[in-house]
């Protein structure tokens, strides 16, 4: 860093001379004058490299004289971190899961009736759609999906809401890894498919077990791996038509989704135009439209991601509220060393790198030691309900506001700085 500073630095001292002496590009600078630009940029070099090495080791060092002070300070710049890291590891968290299935389902479109929020309140549309949809140039494949809200019985009594999700033939829309069973199953007569997350809510312990749903007769075939909800309303997968068997209020030729794929080599959003023109009475969304709306839904609409960003922002702040206070502290500690370095024939520019140095220090203290809570705690709830996870964008993102935030917290700091008075050193 203090390379940086120092190239900078002498930089600034070689745009100084050349404006004091009017050294502009139309002037005709023989060879005696460059040898003194150049001698002048390396004396200065040296002298700034060496006042900058200066100052750095008294940055640290004024940190380091008062340990406890320190380690707390990093302890609750890293807390503060951790808490607005976590709260965006929410959000990116049910983010992924509230568009989970529509990502994993790898089509190209989605048709379905109009004003459909979310993926979860789906509403009838006719079986037909999936012809019309097929008639389309471009389409090579389509099939239906089923999605509604049921009642599971528990072997207790106990009654839990579920997220009834029906397959057709190729299972396209179900879940993306098993644990235990074939995703084929949902195919066979009472055959359902349940999440390994979700055993305890629902009372299962193995496949094979029977349930009920809205009085029919159910059968764990198979357990799914990492099929999360946002609704707390665990999905249950079976096939088309045993959900519209159980779901009792959707006719026999109707579906909630159209899902389709495009030929090899079609042009989507060409396709897309003309479904919306041949197919009356529907939305057709591609699967990047219909993941983010659904997003939109719960995080913005439900109010959920806006009190977790006030939240995180909160959180910013308290970390900002503690370096703040923290080098004001050190400054008014070490106001007499500041001053005997300026009576010494230090700049205020090089006790202003070093205040910055120590709010960049206590900065990047803190989010490693918040980076490694947050990481961990990734980690913990990988196999959770609720997971925490991130993005290279959104981890760089609050690295990047953390540590000006710091920045931010040393403005008390430098304006103690720019006070101070070298000859009260001399004073009694």
């Amino acid at each position: 860093m203090w390379r940086i500073i120092s190239f900078i630095s002498g930089l600034a001292v070689i745009v100084v001379l050349l404006f004091r002496y009017r050294i502009t590009m139309r002037t005709t600078i023989d060879l005696t004058s460059k040898v003194a630009v150049i001698g002048l940029w390396r004396a200065g070099m040296q002298n700034l490299t060496a006042l900058s090495r200066d100052a750095l080791t008294l940055a640290f060092k004024m940190l380091w004289h008062n340990q406890p002070r320190l380690l707390l300070t990093v302890l609750g710049v890293g807390v503060a971190f951790f808490l607005a890291a976590a709260q965006f590891g929410l959000l990116v968290g049910w983010t992924n899961t509230n568009s989970a299935l529509i990502r994993h389902a790898n089509v190209d479109l989605w048709v379905m009736a109009e004003q459909t929020p979310a993926f979860d309140y789906g509403t009838a549309i006719p079986r037909q759609r999936i012809h019309q949809a097929l008639s389309v140039p471009g389409v090579e494949w389509a099939e239906g999906l089923f999605m509604g809200w049921e009642i599971w019985q528990r072997g207790d009594g106990r009654r839990v809401n579920v997220e009834l999700v029906g397959l057709d033939k190729s299972n396209v829309g179900g879940p993306w890894a098993m644990r235990d069973g074939k995703l084929g199953c949902v195919h066979v007569a009472h055959q359902v498919i349940v999440d390994e997350l979700y055993l305890g809510p629902l009372g299962v312990k193995q496949v094979g077990e029977n349930f009920e749903m809205i009085g029919e007769r159910t059968v764990v075939g198979g357990i799914s791996q990492g099929v999360r909800t946002f609704t707390a309303s665990p999905f249950i997968f079976t096939s088309i038509e045993q959900a519209i068997r159980i779901d009792k209020r959707y006719h026999a030729e109707e579906i909630t989704y159209a899902l389709v794929r495009c030929a090899p080599g079609a042009d989507v959003a060409a396709v897309q135009q003309e479904m919306r023109k041949r197919i009356a009475h529907v939305e057709v969304l591609t699967s990047n439209e219909f993941a983010v709306r659904s997003a939109k839904y719960w995080m913005l609409e439900t109010g959920v991601g806006i009190t977790v960003v006030i939240t995180a922002v909160l959180g910013l702040g308290v970390g900002v509220v503690i370096t703040s206070q923290t080098l004001f502290a050190i400054t008014q500690d070490h106001l007499p060393n500041y001053a005997t370095l300026l009576a010494l024939g230090f700049r205020r520019s090089s006790l202003v790198v070093m205040v910055l140095v120590q709010s960049l220090t206590l900065g990047v203290c803190g989010v490693v030691a918040g980076s490694a809570l947050f990481f961990s705690a990734v980690l913990a709830s990988a196999r959770t309900p609720i997971p925490l996870e991130t993005t290279p964008l959104v981890y760089a993102g609050l690295v990047a506001v953390s540590l000006l935030s710091c920045l931010v917290a040393s403005v008390m700091s430098l304006r103690s700085i720019f006070k101070i008075d070298p000859v009260s050193v001399f004073r009694l």
